[in-house]
């Protein structure tokens, strides 16, 4: 069995673009307080019983919220492009990524919620000092299974009160408990500094447009080896685990057959490929490049060992595995799936050489590559997700 042999999870910042979706906007009264307590009797301030006049949304849910602190995300937003951030937690798993570095009193407010009659709505946004360090929810409504309210942040209440210059992330969870339970939720997000944004639970917190690297060269390979043949007896290769046609640059995680608009893009990371006038995927030989898998969306995904990989060469009889040993080339995979945050990236590092492919991954100590690498295109192939491609061209 092959456990984890490169990097663990690298939970990166987000610095690109998120896409711009449109939301609705909740009126209403606030949530009492902000400190964790409700109306008491699940009515509005003025009595009654929050039912729309119109129909249009379910009677108002009972609520409770508590103030994380400090972000838990990350945070996997960019504050230059969007105003916060949310997710919708149906049951404790759905949190599990959130409370790794979170406050025993965080932990102890969802692991209080019956998520058999309630769900919990995480956010967060961003101000401009250390006083900006609570969310404010207001107009809460369950409208058609989505959860829709306004979340603002509150600074300071008191004027006199001195607070340092600094961004904040603050956090809040809003506990919901409603008939039916949303399976979506749509905030109406005040970042600090007043401006106002629409985030969903089910949104892109990063742009694919926008990550580092690219998919794939869009012209031809300069050279086309007829083969990669082995002359070493007893030389077997590593087999092509995937199955038929790959997703170039993005799909689903472990388990799924999503094409190219999944919620993970993997994109292979050239250092300097910005140069003037420079292919963007040329590598020379010695070069040291990554490949990196990015979970684009608003919802953790699940991906299997990172040590689940092809590494290939386009030769004219097709896709042909570089690594290989001279015994069994069998791996034994194991099962064991791993949790990528949003935002968050894997990332697997390699030197353009014969040894500087092989010797930080699977069964190191026996792969090898054989023949020497040869000047032509070259791809990496992630099976423990969606059989997920990148390529690039190696010119000796």
């Amino acid at each position: 069995m092959t456990d984890l042999t490169r990097r663990r999870a690298l939970y990166g910042i987000a610095t690109g673009s998120a896409a711009a979706l449109a939301g609705c906007t909740g009126t209403g009264d606030p949530v009492p307080g902000g400190d964790g307590t409700d109306g008491g009797d699940g009515t509005d301030g003025d009595g009654t019983d929050g039912t729309d006049g119109d129909g249009g949304s379910d009677a108002d849910p009972e609520t409770d919220v508590h103030q994380v602190g400090a972000a838990l995300s990350g945070p996997a937003w960019s504050r230059t492009e969007r105003r916060g951030f949310c997710a919708l937690l149906t049951d404790e798993d759905d949190a599990a990524w959130l409370l790794r570095d979170a406050p025993a009193e965080t932990v102890a407010f969802v692991e209080e919620t019956d998520f058999a009659a309630s769900a919990l709505v995480y956010a967060e946004s961003v101000g401009p000092t250390t006083c900006h360090d609570e969310i404010a929810f207001e107009g809460i409504e369950v409208d058609e299974g989505t959860l829709v309210a306004d979340a603002t942040v509150s600074g300071a209440q008191d004027e006199e009160v001195a607070c340092g210059e600094a961004i904040t992330y603050p956090a809040a969870l809003l506990r919901v408990t409603s008939d039916p339970l949303p399976d979506a939720a749509e905030l109406s997000v005040t970042d600090g500094w007043g401006e106002t944004g629409a985030v969903r639970s089910d949104d892109w917190v990063r742009d694919p447009e926008s990550l580092a690297g690219e998919v794939r060269p869009e012209h031809d390979p300069a050279n086309v080896p007829p083969a990669f043949e082995c002359d070493a007896d007893g030389f077997a290769r590593h087999p092509q685990v995937y199955d038929g046609e790959v997703n170039w640059g993005g799909g689903g995680g472990a388990g799924s057959d999503a094409g190219g608009d999944g919620p993970l893009a993997l994109r292979v990371v050239i250092p300097g490929d910005d140069a003037p006038g420079s292919d963007p995927l040329a590598i020379g030989r010695g070069t040291q490049f990554r490949i990196e898998l990015t979970n684009v969306s608003g919802e953790p995904a699940s991906v299997g060992s990172q040590a689940k990989y092809n590494l290939e060469v386009r030769t004219e009889s097709g896709w042909t595995e570089l690594r290989g040993t001279d015994g069994d080339p069998t791996v034994g995979y194991n099962d064991l799936a791993i949790g990528v945050p949003p935002g968050g990236t894997l990332e697997w590092e390699f030197e353009m050489t014969e040894t500087g492919l092989v010797e930080d991954g699977p069964r190191a100590d026996a792969f090898r590559v054989c023949p020497g690498l040869v000047p032509g295109r070259y791809r990496f192939v992630f099976f423990g997700a969606a059989d997920l491609a990148v390529a690039f061209d190696y010119e000796d």
